[in-house]
C-alpha cells in the first residue's frame, strides 16, 4: 500500500481556505437566512419564518440581518396591542391577524443579545431604545424608563443628538403618563438646554401640556406661544430647503402635530384664563358587550379642534391621559376644561369578534362642574341568513335577503355596498323594513334606482353613477342595521373584524335587462359617445324611461370634469317624470332642480315624496334650507326645529341665519346657546385647512349689537349678505367663502355684523 504524504505546506493551506470557507460560509449565512424568512413569509408560511427568525437572531447576534429581524418580531409585540380605534364617526383597524406572535419574555431576550452583540453603537442603542417601548406597551413603566434612559445616554456618548433628544420626548411622555411630573419638568428643561436645535418646539410644547395639566395656565400659555414660533421656523427652514414640495404630505403649517396641539391649547386656555378649577367638568361611563362590563379598552378623551382627521395619533392629541377600563367596564376623566370633545374608543380586534359596528359614539359638550355620563354598548352582530356566499343574479329573477331577527329592534335598513375599482361605496337602500327579510325584484327601472355617482382615476365618473348599481359584471355586498323604536342604531350584519375565511353574503351581477348601445358604451367609459348614441336611440323611442334616465344622469353629473349641463338634466328629468314618478326618478329631479337653482320645482317635487323621505332626520335639514331659498321663513324654523329637538347638535348654521334674517337675535342667541357645534377643522380640496365657526365669538357679538353696538350694516344689508351667505354650497366651496370675506373686510374689520358675518361665512366651508 502506498503511503500518501502530505507536506506541513499543504496542511497550512488546507486549513486556510477552510477558515475562508467558514468565514464566508458565517457572513453569508445571515443573508441566506434573511432572503429564506422573507421566502416564508410571502408564501404565507409564518411558523417557518419565525423558527428561522429565532435561530438568525440566536446564532448571529452581531449581523445586519439579525437587527431588522429583531425589529420584526418587536413589532409583532408593539402591534399586538395595536387596536382597532373607533370614534364618531371613522373607524380604524380591522382585520383578523394570522401572524404567530413571539412571547415577550423571549422578544426581551432577543433585542438584549442583538444589543450586547453590536459592534455598531448607534444600533446598540437603537435596541435599548426599543426594549423602551415593548416595555412600554406592556405596562413595566420602571423597565421602560431603565432601557430609556441607556439608550439616551447612549446616544450622546455616541453624538447623536438628534436620537438622543427623540428619546427624551418617549422618556417625558411616560412620566406625563405615570403622572412624575417632577421628572418631566427636569426632563423637558435638560432636554430645552442640551438639545436646542432639536426638537426645541416638542419639547415647549410638552411642558406647556404639564403646566396645563397642573393648571398653571398662564405658564402654559407662553410656552405654547414659543412652540407656535419654533415651530413655525422650523417649517419655514423644511420649505426653503424643500426640493419637490409636491412631495410633502403634511403640505401646510396648520397640519404639523406640534402647531395644531400648541395652537388648540392657546385657544382653549384663552377661554379659561378668567376661570378658575371649578370651572372644570368631568366625563364618566361604562362600556358593554350586552349586559356584560368590557374591560381593558382604551378610551381617550379628544378636544375636537385638535383633531385633524388623522387616527394613528391619538396619543398625541389626547386631553388627558388614556384610562383603560377594568372589570368594571367603567372610565372616568376628571378635572376636565369646558370645550367640545368626544371619546375615542381603542379595543383589541379579538374582543370585538362577532360585535356589531357601534355607532353610538358622538362629540359632546362638557361643561363647567357637570359630569357628562355615558353607556356605550356592543351587540352580537346580525346573523345573515340569506344569500349565503357568493352567487349570481339575472334579469327576471327575484333574490330574498333574510337574517336573524334582533331583540329590541322596531325596524331595519338595508345598506347596499357596491366594489369599485379603487375601492367600496356605500349607502342605505331601503329604511325601516318592518320584517326580517327582504325580496329584490326587477322594479326601479330594473333596479337601476340604486346608483353611486363615483370617481375612478382622472376623474372618469363610474357605470353605476348612470345604470345603478346592478349593472352587468358589478359586484355587491348587503349588510342589515337594526334600529330602536327611537331610530337609535343597535347593531348590524358586518362588525368590525374581517375573517378572512368568512362567507360574506354578495352577488356578481349577471344578465340584466337588453342594453342600449348607449349602455354598453356607458359600460366602457366612453361617456360622450354614449350621449351621441342615445340620443339616436331616443329618436326611436322618444318615451323610453331608461334613456331618458341616463341621458339626464350623465348631464347632471358630468362624464368629465366640467362637463355637467343642470339645465339640460332637468330638461330630461321633466320628460322622464311624465312617463314615470317613481320615487327615486323624483328625488333625483328634485335633486338636480336644487343644484339648478330653480328651488320652487325642487321643493314640489320633494314635497310630493315627502312621506317616504322623512323617515331620515337630515331631510329635515335639508328642507329647512329650501324653504328658507324659496322665502317661507316660517316652514324653514319648523323643519330646522324638528331636525335640533331629535339631534341637539348643528349640521350647519341654517337654523341661526333665519332667526337672524327675520331680525330675531334673542331666538338666534338662544339656538347658539341650547346645541352643539363641531369645531373640526374643514379641508378644500388642497388639503388646506380652514377654522370653522367661533360660536362663542358669534354669540358675544350678536349680544353686543342686542345690546346697542352699531354697525354700519343696515338691516337690509345684512339680510342680503345673508343670503349670499347662503348660497354657498356646491364645489369650490373654500374659494367662494375666501371671496366673501375679502369683500366684507372692505365694510370695516371691526364692525360687530361683519364680525358675524365672518364667523356665519366659516360655517359654509
Amino acid at each position: 500500500m502506498r503511503r500518501i504524504s502530505i507536506t506541513k505546506k499543504t496542511l497550512i493551506i488546507l486549513a486556510a481556505i477552510l477558515g475562508l470557507t467558514l468565514i464566508v460560509g458565517y457572513f453569508s449565512t445571515p443573508k441566506l437566512m434573511a432572503a429564506k424568512i422573507k421566502s416564508y413569509e410571502q408564501t404565507g408560511n409564518q411558523e417557518g419564518a419565525i423558527i428561522l427568525k429565532d435561530r438568525l437572531i440566536r446564532f448571529f447576534p452581531a449581523s445586519e440581518e439579525a437587527r431588522w429581524e429583531v425589529y420584526s418580531v418587536a413589532d409583532m409585540i408593539l402591534q399586538e396591542e395595536e387596536r382597532i380605534m373607533i370614534g364618531p364617526d371613522f373607524t380604524s383597524g380591522g382585520g383578523a391577524g394570522e401572524d404567530i406572535i413571539v412571547p415577550t419574555e423571549e422578544v426581551i431576550s432577543y433585542l438584549l443579545r442583538v444589543a450586547k452583540a453590536q459592534k455598531e453603537e448607534m444600533w446598540k442603542y437603537n435596541m435599548y431604545e426599543r426594549l423602551g417601548e415593548v416595555y412600554h406597551s406592556q405596562g413595566n413603566f420602571s423597565a421602560a424608563e431603565e432601557n430609556y434612559l441607556i439608550a439616551a445616554k447612549g446616544f450622546e456618548v455616541v453624538d447623536r443628538d438628534f436620537r438622543a433628544a427623540e428619546t427624551n420626548i418617549r422618556l417625558i411622555d411616560l412620566y406625563l403618563k405615570t403622572g412624575e411630573l417632577e421628572k418631566a419638568l427636569s426632563l423637558i428643561d435638560e432636554s430645552m438646554r442640551e438639545y436646542a436645535d432639536q426638537y426645541l418646539a416638542e419639547f415647549l410644547s410638552k411642558k406647556g401640556d404639564l403646566l396645563f395639566q397642573q393648571g398653571d395656565y398662564q405658564k402654559a400659555e407662553d410656552c405654547y406661544g414659543k412652540a407656535l414660533e419654533e415651530a413655525k421656523k422650523d417649517w419655514d427652514e423644511f420649505q426653503a430647503h424643500q426640493s419637490n414640495k409636491e412631495e410633502n404630505i403634511n403640505a401646510t403649517l396648520d397640519q404639523q402635530p406640534v402647531y395644531r396641539h400648541s395652537k388648540a391649547r392657546l385657544e382653549l386656555i384663552s377661554s379659561l384664563k378668567n376661570e378658575g378649577d371649578s370651572a372644570k367638568g368631568s366625563v364618566m361611563g361604562r362600556i358593554l358587550k350586552g349586559s356584560i362590563p368590557m374591560p381593558n379598552v382604551i378610551v381617550y378623551l379628544i378636544n375636537e379642534k385638535e383633531y385633524d382627521g388623522r387616527m394613528d395619533h391619538m396619543e398625541g392629541i389626547q386631553a388627558a391621559s388614556s384610562f383603560k377600563t377594568g372589570m368594571n367596564g367603567e372610565f372616568k376623566f376628571d378635572g376636565v376644561a369646558p370645550g367640545r370633545y368626544f371619546l375615542v374608543l381603542g379595543v383589541l380586534p379579538e374582543d370585538l369578534n362577532g360585535l356589531g359596528r357601534f355607532k353610538g359614539l358622538k362629540a359632546f359638550t362638557v361643561e363647567e362642574n357637570k359630569t357628562k355620563e355615558f353607556s356605550y354598548v356592543f351587540q352580537p352582530k346580525i346573523n345573515m341568513f340569506e344569500p349565503i356566499g357568493q352567487r349570481t343574479f339575472n334579469a327576471g329573477e327575484s333574490l330574498k335577503i333574510s337574517w336573524k331577527e334582533v331583540p329590541g329592534a322596531e325596524s331595519y335598513n338595508l345598506h347596499i355596498t357596491l366594489k369599485l375599482e379603487n375601492g367600496y361605496a356605500s349607502r342605505v337602500y331601503r329604511q325601516s323594513l318592518r320584517e326580517n327579510s327582504y325580496i329584490f325584484d326587477p322594479q326601479g327601472l330594473a333596479l337601476r334606482e340604486m346608483n353611486f355617482v363615483t370617481w375612478g382615476d382622472g376623474h372618469v365618473l363610474g357605470p353605476s353613477a348612470i345604470l345603478g348599481s346592478f349593472y352587468p359584471g358589478a359586484e355587491i355586498f348587503f349588510v342589515v342595521e337594526a334600529l330602536d323604536n327611537e331610530g337609535r342604531p343597535i347593531s348590524e350584519s358586518e362588525g368590525y373584524v374581517l375573517e378572512r375565511s368568512g362567507n360574506y353574503p354578495s352577488v356578481q351581477v349577471g344578465e340584466t335587462i337588453p342594453l342600449f348601445i348607449g349602455d354598453k358604451l356607458v359600460l366602457e367609459k366612453k361617456y360622450s359617445e354614449a350621449v351621441e348614441a342615445y340620443l339616436e336611440e331616443l329618436e326611436e323611442k322618444p318615451n323610453d324611461p331608461h334613456i331618458l334616465l341616463s341621458l339626464a344622469r350623465l348631464y347632471n353629473y358630468g362624464w368629465a370634469e366640467g362637463s355637467a349641463d343642470r339645465d339640460k338634466a332637468v330638461d330630461y328629468y321633466g320628460e322622464l317624470l311624465k312617463v314615470n314618478r317613481d320615487k327615486f326618478i323624483v328625488e333625483e329631479a328634485a335633486s338636480a332642480n336644487n343644484q339648478a337653482g330653480n328651488y320652487q320645482t325642487a321643493l314640489k317635487l320633494y314635497e310630493e315624496i315627502e312621506n317616504e323621505m322623512s323617515k331620515s332626520i337630515f331631510w329635515f335639514h335639508h328642507m329647512g334650507e329650501l324653504y328658507f331659498r324659496t322665502g317661507n321663513m316660517e316652514k324653514a324654523i319648523e323643519y330646522y326645529q324638528t331636525y335640533l329637538d331629535r339631534e341637539k347638535e348643528f349640521r350647519d348654521l341654517g337654523p341661526v341665519i333665519v332667526y337672524l334674517y327675520q331680525n330675531d337675535i334673542l331666538k338666534a342667541i338662544k339656538l347658539l346657546k341650547e346645541n352643539s357645534y363641531s369645531g373640526r377643522v374643514r379641508y378644500n380640496s388642497e388639503g388646506e385647512t380652514e377654522k370653522p365657526a367661533e360660536v362663542i365669538q358669534l354669540i358675544n357679538n350678536l349680544e353686543k349689537y342686542h345690546n346697542g353696538v352699531k354697525s354700519a350694516l343696515g338691516k337690509e344689508d345684512f339680510k342680503k349678505y345673508l343670503l349670499e351667505v347662503m348660497s354657498i354650497t356646491g364645489g369650490n366651496r373654500f374659494e367662494k367663502v375666501q371671496a366673501f370675506q375679502t369683500k366684507i373686510k372692505s365694510l370695516g374689520e371691526k364692525d360687530v355684523l361683519v364680525l358675524v358675518l365672518k364667523e356665519l361665512v366659516r360655517d359654509r366651508l
